[in-house]
């Protein structure tokens, strides 16, 4: 299949931030997709928000999951069991073919928002241009990260993977888990070097952001940023929809 595959993850703390993620999400494109599909990937503990499915079902292919049965508590040890758990329900699911066969699969958070309205296209663009080097994983390259990899890791909330049944079986099946007491982006880095990854220059990922200002918004959608992690509030979705009712 030549989609993507959106895995909007959460749990209970930050699961209406990422209910807002995704009606932004669905608001952007114009009509049904025939570009990607969404996954809503719920922690053990957490139920699904029906009415922003719904919402969203407008314009997506929907699926959803709910991760129990990795039933880790805290940060980052829960988020790392509900990564790996979403990856491990893909291929279970594609071997079972109960689910469409993506090319690529972007792990996305409450506080991860497009900033443009052709993102998705341009996410392609980026995956098919840089999959085409060799990488099986594109995303936000940022410090810190483990000697090996020159002290980087690509941030897993800004992080694109590929689809293909091999690679998800080696992550979610060979690998499987990691330490509680370290996130699986950079803990795994090594790994993922040695498999392919490369820097998306236009994914970007700002750790703990309490807020984007306008200013800075658009130095960065001037150098192409198209995607962002780690902003905590709306102020991308704001800022966002200000462009689109005012173009010029």
């Amino acid at each position: 299949m030549n989609k993507i595959l959106l895995n909007l993850q959460y749990w209970g703390g930050d699961r209406d931030a990422a209910m807002r993620v995704a009606r932004f999400i669905a608001d952007l494109e114009p009509s049904h997709s025939e570009a990607a599909d969404i996954l809503f990937s719920a922690r053990f503990d957490c139920t699904h928000d029906e009415a922003a499915i719904k919402y969203v079902s407008r314009k997506f292919n929907v699926h959803t999951f709910i991760n129990k049965h990795r039933r880790a508590e805290g940060w980052p040890f829960s988020c790392n069991e509900l990564a790996i758990g979403s990856v491990d329900y893909v291929y279970t699911m594609n071997e079972a073919n109960k689910l469409p066969r993506y090319k690529a699969i972007l792990l996305l958070e409450g506080d991860s928002c497009p900033l443009t309205s052709d993102w998705i296209d341009t996410l392609h663009a980026e995956w098919d241009r840089l999959h085409e080097k060799g990488a099986n994983m594109i995303g936000a390259m940022i410090p810190p990260g483990p000697p090996e990899t020159g002290g980087k890791h690509i941030n897993g909330g800004s992080c694109v993977m590929s689809g293909d049944p091999e690679y998800l079986h080696w992550f979610a099946r060979k690998i499987g888990g990691c330490r509680p007491t370290a996130g699986w982006d950079w803990l795994l880095a090594p790994l993922f070097q040695n498999k392919g990854w490369a820097a998306c220059p236009g994914m970007r990922s700002y750790w703990r952001a309490p807020s984007m200002p306008r200013e800075f918004f658009d130095r960065i959608r001037k150098e192409g940023a198209f995607f962002v992690h780690g902003v905590k509030d709306d102020s991308i979705q704001t800022h966002v929809r200000a462009v689109l009712q005012n173009p010029g």
